[in-house]
């Protein structure tokens, strides 16, 4: 079995349950790292499909869907086909290094120049105009973010306070990141933290903005359930001192969508929450959606 062979058949696998690539990931798969693809059915920007390929003498790998919410789908090649010879497997040892090396530079170089576009569309923008229909949408109080041409302009800091990338709302509030553009491990975030005691994480800004002007407490937005778990963790480190509380996005409409296609419900927002805030220890919350659903249960 040669490792061209294993590849088509782990990708076969993959369409058969319903994770379709729609951009080229066969070379990808080769290095051995976990990858992001876009899947059909995601909008512009989104990457919701994963895979990671072990070529051993033995090939398996595992892949799934965040919006399909599939879990960890697992794959093993046929007992029937050959096992790779240890020449196979340098070989790909040397070739994976070499496209991990191009990749990695590429990425540096993706994630630079997207934080001078995202530095330089931040200086250009002006504040918010209270007229903005995803602004009025959201009741969104205009704090910490920009506009630019039609598009609000929310920032995105590490935890150093640099400023790495930028997410654009349009009017329709279709959101997107600079292309190529860091986003793991960014935050936003709205209100006073110098000498509050509490602090609210969730994943989108209109959240966080909503959650402040309803409670006053500083709010933190992590843009994704990836994210929340790794914001939280940047957050506790920086400030131990901080009460924080996670909430948790209520992703029922998905759930039910993948119970009726996986037979499994999953609701993403809340399992990204309840992950987040076990991770650093913190209490943790749910709209009331979620709360009236579950007859008023309390987590955390």
């Amino acid at each position: 079995m040669s490792a061209h062979e294993a590849i088509a058949d782990f990708i076969a696998f993959m369409e058969a349950n319903g994770v379709v690539a729609v951009e080229p990931i066969a070379q990808r798969l080769a290095s051995g790292d976990l990858i992001r693809f876009r899947c059909e059915g995601d909008g512009k920007g989104r990457q919701n499909g994963w895979a990671i390929l072990y070529l051993d003498e033995r090939p398996a790998g595992a892949f799934g869907n965040y919006r399909m919410n599939t879990g960890t789908l697992k794959w093993k090649s046929s007992a029937e086909r050959p096992l790779l010879s240890q020449e196979e497997r340098d070989a790909l040892r040397r070739e994976w290094q070499q496209a991990r090396d191009r990749r990695e530079a590429e990425r540096r170089s993706n994630e630079r120049q997207a934080a001078l576009d995202a530095a330089s569309m931040w200086d250009r923008a002006g504040l918010p105009k209270p007229d903005h229909p995803y602004a009025v949408s959201k009741r969104l109080s205009l704090m910490a973010i920009r506009q630019l041409g039609p598009h609000l302009v929310v920032p995105m800091y590490a935890a150093d306070g640099f400023l790495w990338n930028v997410q654009r709302i349009a009017p329709d509030g279709e959101k997107r990141f600079l292309q190529g553009g860091r986003v793991e491990g960014l935050f936003c975030f709205i209100g006073d933290f110098r000498e509050a005691s509490t602090a609210v994480l969730c994943e989108g800004f209109a959240t966080a903005d909503a959650i402040y002007q309803a409670s006053g407490h500083p709010a933190i937005a992590a843009f994704s359930t990836a994210n929340l778990k790794r914001v939280a963790r940047i957050w506790k480190d920086r400030r131990p001192d901080l009460d924080l509380i996670v909430f948790g996005d209520d992703d029922h409409a998905t759930a039910l969508k993948n119970q009726k296609r996986l037979g499994v419900y999953r609701n993403p927002g809340v399992e990204a929450a309840r992950a987040a805030a076990a991770e650093i220890g913190a209490r943790v919350t749910f709209p009331m959606s979620w709360h009236e659903r579950t007859k008023g249960a309390v987590c955390g």
